[in-house]
């Protein structure tokens, strides 16, 4: 009698080899508290259904050691984020393919003291200002009820993010070795606890385009350093799907095939 065959080694006979020596995993993740982020923003601020590569890199190269937290930015750095980093850690990340996925929403109560030089309120005409239609906050509470601390102000905004329960897939390839298991944490104030199993290789992957684009330098067409463009990428996939914010443009289902003998080389190598 023949000995049973792993899945494993028969994925690995059905993929292409590799040109550079890199492990590959398909995880599926389950999300075991509520992970809030923003996809689009204003009074809601929502979360998008594909989790983005860029937090799931971040996350997990945080979790193997392979990026340095950055625990204080200033200047240029605090309002726009460089990417580029990621590049550097050795792993290539696809998107978080959803495959079962619930929503949670909640209300959250924030409360900002700003000093009264930086306040300011509509004065009625005929009031008696001096200043115009706009004048100057003032606060009439009495001294021994804090007149003296900044002004408070009250804000409310509703957050909808993905519920305890979602699942996701999603293939990381690494010059690291990958673990079985292991638990992310990502979202706003990194609360959306993340458990990963690996399983059984995906067929198709979702890739994120800005992360091609800006982070691996992949242009739209073929260049002499890059053997392969995003519109090959995009005819090597199903379809594209673009969102409110340049990191939320997806191509999906690419043909993991593609991925290894094409973009794997040039990404990792």
């Amino acid at each position: 009698m023949l000995p049973r065959v792993s899945w494993l080694w028969q994925m690995k006979q059905r993929l292409p080899k590799l040109v550079i020596d890199v492990e590959i995993a398909t995880y599926r993740a389950t999300l075991y508290s509520p992970l809030f982020y923003s996809s689009t923003e204003g009074v809601l601020i929502s979360a998008d259904r594909i989790l983005s590569s860029t937090a799931l890199t971040y996350s997990l190269a945080y979790s193997l050691g392979l990026l340095k937290k950055s625990y204080f930015l200033s200047g240029d750095e605090a309002v726009n984020h460089n990417y580029s980093e990621l590049a550097g850690t050795g792993i290539f990340v696809s998107d978080g393919k959803p495959l079962e996925v619930g929503f949670k929403e909640e209300t959250f109560k924030s409360t900002e003291y700003l000093s009264e030089r930086s306040l300011t309120v509509t004065v009625p005409s005929g009031a008696g200002s001096n200043k115009g239609d706009l004048g100057r906050f003032t606060k009439t509470d009495p001294p021994r009820m804090g007149s003296a601390s900044p002004a408070p102000i009250h804000k409310m905004r509703r957050y909808i993010g993905l519920a305890p329960g979602s699942k996701f897939e999603f293939t990381v390839w690494s010059n690291h070795p990958l673990p079985d298991d292991i638990l992310l944490t990502l979202g706003i104030r990194r609360s959306g606890e993340l458990r990963l199993r690996k399983t059984k290789l995906a067929d198709k992957v979702h890739l994120n385009m800005y992360m091609l684009r800006e982070v691996y330098g992949i242009g739209e067409m073929p260049a002499e350093n890059k053997k392969v463009g995003l519109f090959d990428i995009y005819n090597a996939s199903g379809k594209i799907v673009r969102g409110s914010h340049p990191t939320k443009q997806h191509i999906l289902d690419v043909d993991i095939r593609f991925v290894n003998s094409n973009l794997i080389p040039l990404i990792l190598g």
